[in-house]
């Protein structure tokens, strides 16, 4: 059986937040928070490239896991002992939102980027990019020449955080609108919502 990781709680996002903006740095809770995020993305990009590419990232060991075709169907299997076949595989994500789409390179982004950071504030830097990112027109499977949000010659879609944190999509987007009245920046709800409003033509959700 499949397990892929949950999305990541808001409560569990916003103590963070709000503990970063008073100057209290939780080493701990940021790791948890930081993991909790690096997990589902693992989770989405095994999930795509399963689907789109027949091949698994294993979640209990990280290997490659190619789809294999035999007399008895189409299944995953890797060395370490994991075993689904095709069918299980597809019932496993269906409506988890756990297809990457055109915010592949956001996650692979993180997954690339999160480990490397040292100090807290290199890896609250790292959360804040990720779950304030959005699907990016175009960039499924591709390299970009900029992932920035704020450059308006960047055509946004859909925020990937609907991907990572529990919640539907307007209520995520609710969220993160609260969650930038507390990053401590006078301009950060404006920012927010200057970008949201740009996002699929404006029609992601009116503020």
């Amino acid at each position: 059986m499949i397990k892929w990781c949950k999305k990541v709680p808001q409560d569990l996002i916003a103590r963070l937040y709000n503990q970063s903006v008073t100057g209290i740095e939780d080493d701990d809770l940021i790791d948890e928070v930081g993991y909790a995020l690096y997990a589902r993305c693992e989770s989405i990009v095994s999930a795509t490239n399963g689907f789109e590419k027949k091949c698994l990232i294993c979640l209990t060991c990280g290997r490659d896991v190619p789809l294999q075709i035999s007399e008895s169907g189409k299944i995953f299997e890797c060395p370490c002992g994991f075993c689904a076949t095709w069918d299980e595989f597809k019932k496993s994500y269906k409506g988890k939102q756990l297809h990457a789409a055109n915010a592949l390179p956001v996650f692979t982004a993180y997954l690339k980027d999160f480990p490397k950071a040292e100090t807290y504030g290199e890896k609250l830097v790292c959360i804040d990019i990720l779950i304030h990112s959005f699907h990016i027109k175009l960039s499924y499977y591709r390299t970009l020449p900029s992932l920035d949000v704020t450059d308006e010659s960047v055509e946004l879609n859909r925020p990937a955080g609907a991907n990572l944190i529990a919640g539907t999509l307007t209520e995520v987007i609710l969220f993160l609108d609260n969650l930038s009245s507390i990053e401590g920046y006078s301009q950060g709800k404006a920012r927010w919502r200057s970008i949201i409003e740009r996002a699929n033509g404006g029609n992601v959700l009116k503020l």
